[in-house]
């Protein structure tokens, strides 16, 4: 159900028919290389959202491509926002959402760049006091790699979980001719070329662009300045995407449709995590100490026992003028405490 296609009244059949659940495709505006088109991005979030609301009723915001764009600032016909405008607009448009009925907001992106935004924008929600429930989802495009059942114990237990659940152990897909992949390569021409054919215009003699690996220094000690990207794809083209075809984006789209109906399912499902956002903004007005930080009290100030006490609790009783000549040592001491807080 998409929000600009409904009536006022189809809309509020919409909302009970979604369980109040919406969703933001989230894009940008940003150079794909010579091929492919500026919108690449929201084309594909919304495409995917579109479909996925097919399977499992959810409204569909319309294509958004007000999304982080500064590393792309440098080509003809990017978009680039303020941080503050892509911040304010973002929660304006999540409190209409609300205001409208929907309690349930989804965060998808076709834009890689946007991961960083969007999950610094949902944990600052807490900040907020938001009644409604916002989640990001960053949707696999790679559906899993086959493997034999018999090799799957091989594998590590972090990446057989992961090949359990449906994730992809790696980019090297069978479907795909090409290695290096992310950005207006073989993998994401494909899915342009499945859902906006009429856009792909790919040049025979064009030459694949190889990652320039400036800022491998730094990657090496976890270093990330505001050029990463740029420092290894000025172009903003990845591999090459001459091989893409539209039947391979037809395989990346359905998984990751999957992917979305899934999530969308247990959203919906999910009345955890609306109760303890309602707990977390009531404590949060009024801040106190949980009742698991409370200890007994401490003894009175003439009731602590001091290293002579303490001494004596470990020696056993002595006369009056042995205690005074007595000097304990670190073992009487240690044992001595001991006694007195476990009572052994």
């Amino acid at each position: 159900m998409q929000w600009e296609n409904l009536s006022s009244l189809d809309f509020v059949t919409a909302v009970e028919k979604s369980q109040g659940v919406g969703i933001i495709p989230l894009g940008v505006l940003e150079a794909h290389g010579s091929h492919l088109p500026l919108g690449t991005d929201v084309f594909t979030a919304h495409w995917i959202a579109c479909h996925a609301a097919e399977q499992e009723p959810v409204i569909v915001f319309p294509a958004y491509p007000f999304g982080a764009n500064a590393e792309a600032a440098h080509l003809p016909g990017g978009l680039v926002l303020k941080q503050e405008v892509i911040l304010d607009l973002l929660e304006n448009i999540c409190d209409e959402m609300a205001r409208n009925g929907l309690q349930k907001i989804i965060l998808i992106s076709g834009h890689g760049g946007n991961r960083f935004f969007l999950s610094f924008f949902v944990q600052m929600l807490a900040a907020k006091r938001k009644p409604y429930v916002v989640y990001f989802i960053n949707t696999p495009y790679f559906p899993p790699k086959k493997r034999k059942p018999r090799r799957l114990h091989r594998l590590p237990q972090t990446r057989r979980r992961r090949h359990m659940a449906g994730v992809p152990i790696n980019r090297d897909n069978n479907h795909l001719a090409t290695e290096e992949l992310g950005h207006a390569c073989e993998w994401e021409t494909s899915l342009l070329r499945h859902i906006r054919e009429d856009l792909v215009h790919i040049d025979e003699g064009q030459l694949p662009f190889t990652n320039q690996r400036r800022n491998q220094a730094l990657t090496a000690v976890g270093a990330y300045s505001q050029v990463d990207w740029y420092s290894m794809y000025p172009d903003m083209v990845v591999g090459d995407p001459r091989p893409a075809t539209a039947e391979k984006g037809q395989i990346y789209l359905e998984t990751a449709v999957a992917t979305l109906v899934r999530a969308i399912q247990t959203i919906k499902a999910d009345t955890i995590t609306p109760q303890l956002v309602a707990e977390f903004n009531a404590r949060a007005a009024c801040p106190q100490a949980p009742p698991t930080w409370n200890k007994p009290p401490l003894p009175a100030n003439e009731n602590f026992p001091t290293p002579q006490s303490i001494a004596q609790l470990a020696s056993g009783p002595e006369d009056a003028k042995t205690q005074q000549n007595h000097k304990p040592t670190w073992r009487t001491l240690y044992t001595g405490m001991r006694h007195w807080l476990f009572g052994f």
